[in-house]
């Protein structure tokens, strides 16, 4: 049996936070320097460094995890809880995409500083899945 259309989309908005990702990295990519700050204090300064394809990894590790979650839901046979279980993975994806964004446009000059503010708006993209798979589909 074939996954709805709006169940493949839903998939597709899981995902769409890790495919921005790697295209923007790819376009910093030459600009970062050989350690980038990877954990912060209180103050805002940096307390911990990581090499660049070091910390890249370890979000794609992370992405990864929650995006099998993510599409594991979508797909799943109690639509309800796959409904949640999808936003919420969904979240993880873009709040962690945007957190790597974050570190990358700081460490290459490409962002300033003041745009941790985006990291509030990644969970606002857990929506999409869910709106997509609270849709009547077709079985």
């Amino acid at each position: 049996m074939r996954p709805a259309p709006r169940r493949l989309l839903a998939v597709f908005a899981a995902a769409f936070p890790v495919i921005v990702a790697i295209a923007i990295t790819s376009v910093w990519w030459d600009r970062l320097p050989d350690r980038i700050a990877t954990t912060f204090g209180p103050d805002g300064s940096p307390t911990g460094y990581g090499t660049p394809a070091g910390t890249a990894i370890l979000f794609a590790a992370l992405q990864a995890m929650f995006l099998a979650g993510a599409i594991g839901s979508a797909v799943a046979r109690d639509r309800r809880k796959g409904r949640i279980g999808c936003a919420v993975t969904a979240g993880f994806v873009a709040a962690l995409g945007v957190s790597w964004l974050i570190i990358a446009g700081s460490a290459s000059s490409s962002l300033s500083s003041a745009a941790w503010w985006f990291l509030a708006a990644a969970p606002a993209w857990a929506c999409v899945p869910y709106w997509l798979l609270s849709c009547p589909h077709e079985e």
